[in-house]
């Protein structure tokens, strides 16, 4: 939310040729992330119990739930800095630098991971998971911390930490910025929830399984679209801030183009390779391949649909319009998410009969058409937007 929505409130203010504002904004929106991180961070140190409690763990999981959380409850502040500066980064136009930063730090958990879980725990689980802990908080450091060194210090980039501009207005501003991101994530993760009790339900741990795997394929995709539109959208907001105009309708018009090329590519790709991918995740279970097969070759469709929703949502944020894209992301993760995934399997009962396999593609076309749904929804806004953003 401070990332996304902080980034096209701070580019626009760069477009606008105010620079020492620009600063002074971004370091006040760094300082009060920093301020929420610790906070949060306190909070849970004294609450984690009772809320590993209330959420049902096992007396036999709860040393080494507390044992992982004493270790990763303190890096809070350092995984929300690396999302927030993965934003600022391309925003004062240094994206190598913040790429570089983001692959260093999952180089470093990945060698933490096997140093201090494979070779130095000694076997004992407590060690083990206090291993794997650290080795993400270290990763998390190179991720949160040497961005912010780079940035506090004199630098070649657009943007400098130093004296804030102390502005709640700012602040409420990138909250409304953000909000769709923010509530995408939230959204997203209560229909995973949804789309598992599902699964479970029909299949058990099969279910469970393949949903999983589609999961991995998606989280491809949908990093590749997310990482676009990451990079595009503070040029959007810089050339919106500049009143560029030519700028705005050659960005958008190719923006569209790539975005739909990469939607269309993946969904052959995928559907292609439907097959190896299944096999690859279910171990020589018939089952499991079969069930994923079928699921993939469904889920994949939706690939078609996913990208104009998620460059729309982008596009209105770095407008600094936070009340369409919001509405986009909540419609589209919940609203639709949840209508079609009642409507649709309903709908494929009456059509193909009340039995497993109506129920089974029926869940699985819920969320192409769910996708569709979204599409449409954001064409129109694109439409009805088209004459005020000037794009």
């Amino acid at each position: 939310m401070f990332g996304t929505g902080g980034s096209a409130l701070v580019g626009k203010v760069l477009g606008e040729g105010d620079t020492k504002k620009a600063n002074g904004l971004f370091s006040f929106l760094a300082y009060v992330l920093i301020g929420i991180g610790v906070t949060f961070s306190v909070i849970l140190w004294f609450a984690m119990e009772p809320l590993l409690n209330l959420l049902g763990v096992t007396e036999t999981m709860m040393p080494l739930c507390m044992a992982y959380s004493h270790v990763i409850i303190p890096a809070i502040t350092l995984f929300m800095l690396q999302f927030f500066f993965q934003s600022f980064m391309a925003t004062a136009k240094k994206p190598g630098v913040g790429l570089v930063c983001t692959i260093a730090a999952g180089v470093t958990n990945v060698i933490g991971d096997a140093v201090f879980v494979g070779l130095l725990s000694g076997g004992d689980p407590i060690k083990a998971v206090q291993g794997a802990a650290f080795a993400t908080a270290l990763g998390l450091f190179i991720g949160g911390v040497v961005p912010l060194i780079y940035l506090a210090r004199k630098n070649t980039s657009l943007l400098r930490l130093g004296k804030p501009i102390v502005s709640i207005k700012a602040v409420l501003k990138t909250c409304g910025n953000g909000s769709s991101e923010f509530f995408t994530n939230i959204s997203g993760s209560l229909i995973n929830v949804v789309y598992n009790s599902l699964f479970l339900y029909m299949l058990g741990d099969i279910g469970v399984a393949a949903f999983g795997t589609v999961g991995y394929v998606n989280s491809i995709f949908t990093s590749i679209a997310s990482g676009f539109v990451l990079g595009v959208s503070p040029l959007i907001s810089y050339n919106y801030g500049a009143k560029n105009t030519d700028n705005l309708k050659n960005l958008f018009k190719k923006s569209m183009l790539l975005i739909i090329i990469i939607s269309v590519a993946a969904t052959v790709l995928i559907e292609l390779l439907t097959q190896p991918l299944a096999g690859a995740f279910s171990h020589g279970d018939e089952l499991l391949f079969q069930v994923t097969v079928d699921g993939l070759a469904i889920f994949t469709l939706s690939f078609l649909f996913k990208g104009v929703p998620t460059f729309g949502s982008g596009l209105f944020t770095a407008f600094n319009n936070g009340l369409i894209s919001g509405i986009i992301s909540i419609v589209r993760t919940l609203v639709f998410n949840l209508a079609t995934i009642v409507v649709v399997p309903v709908i494929f009962f009456h059509a193909f009969g009340a039995s497993y396999e109506a129920a089974f593609y029926g869940v699985w076309y819920s969320i192409v058409f769910s996708e569709l749904l979204a599409t449409i929804m954001t064409v129109i806004f694109l439409i009805a937007k088209k004459k005020k953003y000037q794009y």
